[in-house]
């Protein structure tokens, strides 16, 4: 059909006050004749009416009107609560971290809890039916709102802050939450209870109980954020029918609805007083100041406890690790690959395979019938089509050629600069995934990669499009994956770490996929998926937290990870004292002085007490020579025959020492960044450097 889009006539339509069933017509005409029609049923909601969760649940953001006139008075009086409670005026969502969410989240309570609010009974089943919406304005005009009606207003308040705010539906009730971080769920509609528990857990987020509003007097935020978790605790979770957040709505495209005509308020009508305001709640003790990163536990803690701390921060094995729960996206591509074996046997082989978009083949612009060529060969005809492409070292990508290039060139940076500032590989071949759920009553399913195949992006030109080759490192089965399993599921998959079953050609993809499926089979609603996808994942935490479970008692010999461990509290002490940079031409001659570099005495007393042994940390602005000390440091180390070893996260910062040591003659000694400066002692003083 040319013409989908069916005009309608928007003017009726907002005239609407009730509903009304209307009559949607289709009929197809030939020659003027009317050769087949169907009539419809439709029902028209007027414009203030919401449909219900069963019907697009988050079109609810829809209903939240940050831009209605009433939400500005409101937030006025919200700033006036702030500045009396000795705080900033500012309606400055997340600029100020968690802390400052919350007292923006409080005042907005205080300031509608000044409107008088009394509170009507919603109809019954509304969360399903759906019901009218009364706006902002009418609110404050009316005095009256339904838990809907306080919801979707303190939601809009709350988003004209600049916060993001959340609608939460229970059986036959609706009450309101915000992020005090700035973070969204990946979707709008989240049914899943323990994604909103664990972050009201984590204080990333508040639910409040939003007609407590209207009890006189009317309580504090305090006692409205307890309630509101109260509702999704596990004795409640029953009740739970799904949230909408959003923020993540209006990425969705889901605007708000123009505001209808301002109510208008009869001259002789009588106002009422305003009641008492509930006391401003400061933020709790336990809320960061700013976002910078997890609320740290105060609490004294032993060594073995400490070290678990650090393990678990290292091994997130929660479901925003996308070893665990991979989602598709920009930096993603699933790949035609109907024999993921024979795919990673020419990879093993060092063959580069090129990434094509898959062709239209019979379908589009191919008037062929695949239905009727498949009936007559009996033949998948795109499984085939893609081993043929596989022989000829080609892959296919279901996508057009447009967003095959923007996705593979967005892959491509993100892996170079990964490798560049980090120096690690993060660019892998992903070959089967394990669907699985968190307990048997959970629908809701997540895609952990299992085989990870380290590749790399190559082209010729910035035209001449992309081939896929292997990368130097090792492939591995999801280390992140199996130790989820083990803890979470006590399951252990028969898959070690280390190497990886082999056939004759490569890895046995098809063997390592078996033993996996025959460990689930028992589970209900796990399975492997025999998906290929190209992505970024990242082991370097990993890796990490391999070295504090595996070689603790290896670690704790050195001097500084073994106080971090059982005295982090105590002063550190050390055996060797900084050189006095006053006496340092008396104390260290030139013939015990290895500086290529220039130093001034603060910088020379660093150096000599490292080349000593001292442990300590070298503190300093952008452009001080710090660089330039760590190059005198190695060069005074490698002259005392030692071995030196710079570590450091990003590459950049090894680039520019190695870049001094060479332009002063000792470039010979260094094997490069990612490598070890080995000991390689200055025989001849004389040698220029």
């Amino acid at each position: 059909m040319p013409k989908l889009d069916v005009a309608l006539d928007g003017a009726m339509l907002g005239r609407l006050t009730e509903a009304e069933k209307a009559t949607a017509r289709l009929s197809a005409t030939a020659g003027g004749e009317t050769v087949a029609g169907l009539d419809m049923c439709v029902e028209l909601l007027a414009r203030n009416q919401w449909g219900g969760v069963g019907h697009i649940p988050e079109m609810v953001a829809a209903f939240v009107q940050p831009n209605d006139p009433a939400i500005e008075r409101l937030l006025k009086q919200a700033a006036e609560v702030l500045r009396l409670a000795g705080k900033s005026g500012s309606l400055d969502g997340y600029a100020s971290g968690p802390k400052r969410a919350w007292e923006l989240a409080s005042a907005v309570w205080s300031a509608v809890g000044t409107l008088g609010l009394d509170y009507a009974l919603p109809p019954p089943s509304f969360e399903h039916a759906g019901q009218k919406v009364r706006g902002p304005s009418q609110i404050v005009d009316t005095g009256l709102a339904t838990c809907l009606d306080t919801t979707l207003l303190f939601c809009a308040a709350l988003e004209h802050c600049g916060l993001n705010p959340l609608v939460v539906f229970t059986h036959g009730h609706a009450f309101a939450g915000v992020w005090l971080v700035k973070e969204d769920f990946s979707t709008p509609v989240v049914d899943d209870v323990t994604a909103l528990r664990k972050r009201v857990k984590l204080k990333e987020m508040v639910l409040f109980e939003t007609t407590l509003i209207a009890q006189r007097p009317c309580p504090s935020f305090k006692v409205a954020t307890d309630q509101g978790a109260r509702q999704i605790s596990d004795q409640e979770e029953h009740a739970f029918e799904l949230a909408v957040d959003i923020r993540r709505a209006r990425v969705q495209r889901i605007r708000p609805l123009a505001s209808a005509e301002a109510p208008v308020i009869l001259a002789d009508a009588s106002v009422p007083t305003a009641p008492e305001p509930p006391t401003f709640d400061e933020a709790p003790a336990d809320l960061e100041e700013d976002a910078a990163g997890p609320v740290e536990d105060s609490a004294p803690a032993g060594p073995q406890t400490r070290l678990e701390k650090w393990q678990r921060k290292l091994l997130d094995l929660s479901l925003r690790n996308t070893l665990l729960n991979f989602r598709a996206g920009k930096r993603s591509l699933k790949l035609d690959a109907p024999n993921p074996g024979l795919l990673e046997d020419l990879l093993a082989e060092g063959r580069a395979l090129k990434l094509l978009p898959r062709p239209n083949l019979m379908d589009g612009a191919d008037p062929r019938s695949q239905a009727i060529h498949e009936e007559r060969t009996q033949e998948d005809l795109r499984r085939e089509h893609a081993l043929d492409a596989l022989r000829r070292n080609e892959v296919l990508v279901g996508t057009n050629a447009d967003e095959l290039d923007s996705r593979l060139t967005e892959l491509y940076r993100f892996a170079r600069n990964s490798l560049q500032e980090g120096g690690a590989n993060t660019l892998f071949l992903a070959l089967g995934f394990l669907s699985w759920t968190r307990d048997a009553k959970d629908d809701k399913r997540y895609r952990a990669p299992l085989i990870l195949i380290p590749v790399t992006l190559h082209r010729k030109s910035v035209r001449s499009g992309f081939s896929l080759v292997l990368h130097d490192d090792e492939p591995r089965f999801n280390p992140t994956l199996l130790q989820m399993l083990r803890q979470d599921f006590r399951l252990a998959i028969p898959v070690a770490e280390g190497e990886l079953p082999r056939d004759e050609s490569g890895l046995d993809i098809a063997g390592i996929w078996k033993a996996v499926a025959l460990a689930v089979k028992d589970i209900k609603g796990w399975e492997v998926v025999e998906d290929v996808v190209l992505a970024t994942f990242s082991f370097a935490k990993y890796l990490m937290w391999k070295d504090l479970v595996d070689r603790t008692d290896q670690l704790k010999r050195n001097p500084v990870v073994r106080h971090l461990i059982e005295t982090p509290r105590d002063p550190y002490v050390s055996g060797v004292a900084f050189p006095s940079p006053r006496t340092l031409d008396s104390t260290h001659g030139p013939e015990q002085t290895f500086c290529p570099l220039p130093a001034d005495s603060s910088q020379l007393s660093a150096v000599m007490a490292a080349a000593k042994g001292k442990d300590f940390v070298l503190v300093g602005p952008p452009g001080t020579g710090k660089s330039q000390t760590i190059a005198n440091l190695v060069a005074q180390c490698l002259a005392e025959r030692k071995t030196v070893l710079f570590v450091s996260e990003k590459i950049a910062a090894l680039d520019v020492v190695y870049r001094r040591l060479r332009e002063v003659g000792l470039g010979a000694v260094c094997p490069g960044p990612h490598g070890r400066i080995e000991v390689s002692p200055w025989r001849d003083r004389g040698t220029p450097v």
